[in-house]
């Protein structure tokens, strides 16, 4: 991963976790359903050491992801 400087102190971030988001909501009907359904987001968190600010961007991997899975933009 490239580096990236904090936009607050123009410290260099460190890489802090990848994660995946859950998107979607919940509905009084089905409460678990709606989340499982809508899927994830997976995002590389970054951290700076000097001001504590954290920053996401989106996995590298998501495009190739969308395209295996024949999903557009």
């Amino acid at each position: 991963m490239r580096e990236i400087n904090c936009l607050r102190c123009g410290v260099p971030m460190k890489h802090y976790l990848t994660e995946r988001i859950q998107l979607g909501g919940e509905s009084i009907f089905l409460p678990h359903l709606d989340n499982l359904l809508s899927g994830y987001l997976p995002v590389s968190i970054m951290k700076c050491p000097k001001c504590r600010k954290l920053e996401f961007f989106l996995c590298r991997d998501t495009k190739k992801r969308k395209k295996r899975q024949g999903i557009s933009e």
